[in-house]
């Protein structure tokens, strides 16, 4: 069966309010950027998303963008309860041939319509035609199929599948952040995280360069593309730092170099905010994971931050955020071989309880205004995917 459009639904954007609209506009914003010619348009009608005249690969784009909560292919019949009747049987029947099925259910639903027969008796009187028309039982409790109906003003549509989508928020509602983006498995799933509830990332990478290969720089590349499916559409920025590492290496305690990395990091990724008017920084830190994001590291190196530090994985294992990288589409990516700044010149006995007064006596063996300008200036931006 070829439907006649999709039909999408949200849930948190319903709480919204007045300021729904601006909500609703954004959703619908973002469906036509992930559909590009995969549809002819997309329209909002009474808390609903009209996708019309889907081609085959449309289904799986509207299931990537963030505040979707769930898709169906539907048929479209008048608001008359014959022809909803009729059309339901042909969804059952298709539904049928796709997968057998031997118990179904109907839900029908009415909103803003003129449409005066019950919901009931719009289940009652489907459910029999379906029931008697391709032989099958009707159960409520675990229905193999469930026909749903959906009567709005003088159109009802029927389907017998719906795929769920991500849910969230439209990427864009929240505004923009940097987000510091490794190669790694771990900060490509907090971007992802920060774009479910609306914010727009602005990715920064830093990298070894000289002193490594361009590994990370090409997964990376990878990554946003992943990033995109999703709704990623900002351009990102590389920012050598294997001069600004080396300076440290030869001025500050071998225990304290990775925590004195990140403190750089995040100056400069604050400067780069400053460029992009990004609100707000994001980092892929779990707690406990590694010796770097102790709670009192964690605390040493945000010490520095003037803008708000967001850290989405914070409290999520290592199984869960590898789940969640392998339904993101980054794991296989993430989980080759690369040379990552954070390893270079990597100390063998990291503290583990540092404190800030520790790392801003560290930081005057330095010119630290210096290795931030000179990161800045070496800063490239990248263009979207």
């Amino acid at each position: 069966m070829t439907p006649d459009l999709l039909l999408a639904h949200y849930h948190e954007i319903g709480l919204k309010g007045r300021n729904r609209p601006r909500f609703e506009r954004a959703l619908r914003e973002n469906l036509k950027r992930a559909l590009g010619d995969s549809a002819a348009r997309v329209r909002l009608v009474s808390g609903r998303v009209e996708i019309l005249e889907p081609k085959p690969d449309a289904l799986e784009r509207v299931t990537r963008v963030f505040g979707v909560a769930n898709v169906a292919p539907v048929l479209v019949a008048r608001a008359d309860l014959d022809a909803i009747v009729a059309t339901a049987v042909d969804v059952a029947r298709d539904a049928d041939r796709l997968t057998p099925f031997e118990t179904f259910e109907v839900r029908a639903r009415r909103a803003r319509t003129q449409f005066v027969t019950t919901s009931q008796v719009v289940n009652e009187t489907v459910g029999d035609a379906i029931r008697l028309g391709l032989s099958k039982r009707v159960d409520l409790r675990r229905p193999d199929v469930s026909v749903r109906i959906e009567i709005v003003h003088d159109k009802a549509y029927i389907s017998a599948a719906k795929v769920p989508g991500p849910g969230g928020l439209p990427v864009g509602t929240a505004g923009p952040v940097i987000t510091l983006l490794s190669a790694g498995i771990d900060s490509p799933v907090s971007t992802w995280r920060m774009m479910r509830r609306g914010a727009d990332p602005v990715a920064v990478h830093f990298h070894g360069q000289p002193f490594t290969d361009r590994s990370s720089e090409q997964k990376v590349t990878q990554l946003i593309e992943v990033l995109g499916r999703w709704g990623y559409r900002r351009p990102w920025w590389s920012v050598p730092m294997g001069e600004a590492q080396r300076e440290i290496t030869l001025s500050a305690p071998s225990p304290l170099r990775v925590l004195l990395y990140r403190r750089l990091m995040l100056r400069v990724a604050e400067g780069l905010a400053a460029r992009v008017g990004a609100l707000a920084v994001v980092t892929g830190e779990s707690l406990g994971q590694v010796a770097s994001q102790t709670l009192e590291n964690m605390a040493a190196v945000g010490a520095v931050a003037t803008l708000p530090l967001l850290r989405p994985l914070v409290g999520t294992d290592k199984v869960e955020i590898i789940d969640e990288a392998r339904r993101v589409g980054s794991y296989d990516i993430s989980a080759e071989a690369h040379q990552d700044c954070c390893t270079l010149f990597e100390p063998r006995d990291p503290a583990t309880h540092a404190r800030a007064a520790e790392l801003d006596e560290a930081e005057a063996g330095y010119d630290l205004p210096a290795l931030v300008a000179d990161c800045l200036e070496r800063a490239e931006p990248r263009p979207p995917p």
